[in-house]
């Protein structure tokens, strides 16, 4: 099982309900924000099951992995690179944090592409 402080934030079930917790050392507004609007995509996720526990049971693989966190990597990217942050190579740094949450180093360079290509 993930814990908070293995992220800077995550998104688990309490009460058949996700909900999130941020790390607490993340203080930094600016951060603080890009991590709301990632843990928020999860939370829209898990809507679309049936409980918050049957969209947790639905990520087992890889390719499941990197499905539910590119579209929420993709909210943050957006507000990092609306505040200044590079697109290129922010878009690559979290491409590479997808590919190694799932597990699936050798498969980063398909992660950045598909960044790339979905998220705009």
């Amino acid at each position: 099982d993930a814990r908070v402080d293995d992220f800077l934030g995550i998104t688990r079930c309490a009460g058949g309900t996700a909900v999130t917790a941020v790390r607490r050392d993340v203080s930094d507004s600016t951060l603080l924000d890009e991590v709301h609007a990632h843990e928020e995509v999860h939370r829209r996720q898990a809507e679309q099951f049936p409980s918050c526990e049957a969209f947790l049971a639905s990520i087992t693989t890889a390719r499941r992995i990197i499905e539910v966190e590119l579209p929420a990597y993709c909210a943050q990217w957006k507000l990092a690179v609306a505040r200044g942050a590079d697109s290129a190579v922010t878009r690559r740094e979290y491409a590479w944090r997808i590919a190694a949450q799932s597990g699936a180093m050798e498969n980063r360079l398909s992660v950045a592409q598909r960044f790339e290509h979905e998220c705009r």
